[in-house]
């Protein structure tokens, strides 16, 4: 409410405003510098995490849970000032996940797009659409918004990679869903490399 408008007329626009408030209606003027600021705003607040320490509380959980029960075995790297927005900054999330040996997670889609930035380990695989990409330590993986995938280990030590998904973003718009695959993995459609071959200097044309 203005404070510097006569007492009439602030007592008049009170009246006005009780009278909107029903049909959900406000007046921007109240807010209008809340939602648009002078300088750009943050709740994310700078944070680090150690590799290290993560490391070691990822591998106690695969210790104590497995794939399957878990779906994904990830730890959220969440920003301090978003408590329980399950994300790094106000639009983006990130999240170190672990594959053991031998094991598989379930093939399912979802509307988020998202990235695999391999830390540590070779032998595991990420399967789009039924084709493996397999990882090594600092290769990029890129699984499209709502394409199967599935990730297993055929070798014999633990890998870990970095997990960034665009899903604060699309919770923003209200549009995030998921579904499984009826059975835990994809069947293979094409060899490991084939999309790589046909597509690595140009663009593959989704269908």
């Amino acid at each position: 409410m203005p404070d510097d408008l006569p007492n009439g007329q602030q007592a008049q626009l009170r009246a006005l405003y009780d009278q909107m408030k029903p049909h959900h209606l406000h007046p921007l003027w109240e807010v209008l510098s809340r939602l648009v600021p002078r300088e750009p705003a943050t709740r994310a607040i700078a944070a680090r995490w150690s590799y290290d320490e993560v490391k070691g509380h990822l591998m106690r959980a695969g210790d104590l849970i497995t794939a399957e029960r878990a779906e994904r075995r990830v730890l959220v790297l969440e920003n301090p000032g978003l408590a329980g927005e399950s994300a790094i900054t106000p639009r983006l999330y990130a999240g170190l996940q672990l594959i053991l040996p031998g094991e598989t997670a379930r093939c399912h889609r979802h509307s988020q797009s998202a990235l695999r930035f391999i830390l540590e380990g070779s032998g595991a695989y990420t399967a789009v659409d039924g084709e493996k990409a397999f990882m090594e330590p600092f290769d990029l993986i890129l699984t499209p918004s709502w394409r199967w995938h599935d990730h297993g280990n055929l070798s014999a030590q633990p890998v870990i990679w970095l997990d960034g998904l665009d899903i604060p973003t699309v919770r923003a718009m209200d549009a995030q869903f998921a579904e499984h695959l009826e059975t835990p993995v994809h069947e293979e459609t094409s060899p490991p490399g084939s999309n790589r071959m046909r597509y690595g200097r140009s663009m593959r044309p989704l269908q």
